[in-house]
């Protein structure tokens, strides 16, 4: 379920992202030369163009999209260690072979035993669940009241 959060996320950070900046160069073209850019290109060739660099962008460098890290996900090399750029670009590209047959390749996570997507299996990656220097809790007062409960008989 983290996991469809995080993509959850990210699309909306792209889509608000296109979006945004559509506006802002019609706006721009549209004072300095009274040209009116409303669709460039269609709408789904420029947020899969801003999604594919988004993702590429964030793995490369940090191994997780802004989404990942709110929900306390990083992708790592199968055998546990640090990806590289590469294997970032090919878990990019693997990617819509999982989601284009109705999401078929997101199956293995329910029924492997490593929880691993058809693209994870291509890259040669693995999703863990890492939250950095964060607690993985609940903030303050919310987290002493759960803690409360679960002390009371």
């Amino acid at each position: 379920m983290s996991r469809a959060a995080a993509t959850a996320l990210d699309l909306l950070i792209i889509t608000t992202s296109f979006t945004i900046a559509l506006a802002g160069v019609n706006l721009l073209t549209n004072a300095f030369w009274g040209l009116s850019v409303r669709r460039p290109l269609p709408a789904t060739a420029g947020v899969a163009a801003l999604a594919v660099c988004y993702a590429l962008g964030f793995l490369a460098i940090a191994a997780r999209t802004p989404g990942q890290g709110i929900v306390g996900l990083r992708i790592v090399r199968s055998d546990g260690g640090t990806i590289h750029p590469g294997q970032a670009l090919r878990w990019v590209l693997a990617f819509p072979l999982s989601v284009v047959p109705l999401g078929l390749g997101f199956l293995p996570i329910v029924f492997q035993r490593e929880h691993r997507a058809l693209h994870d299996l291509l890259a040669g990656t693995a999703v863990v669940h890492d939250w950095g220097d964060r607690p993985a809790e609940l903030p303050g007062p919310l987290s002493a009241f759960l803690a409360r409960q679960a002390e009371s008989p």
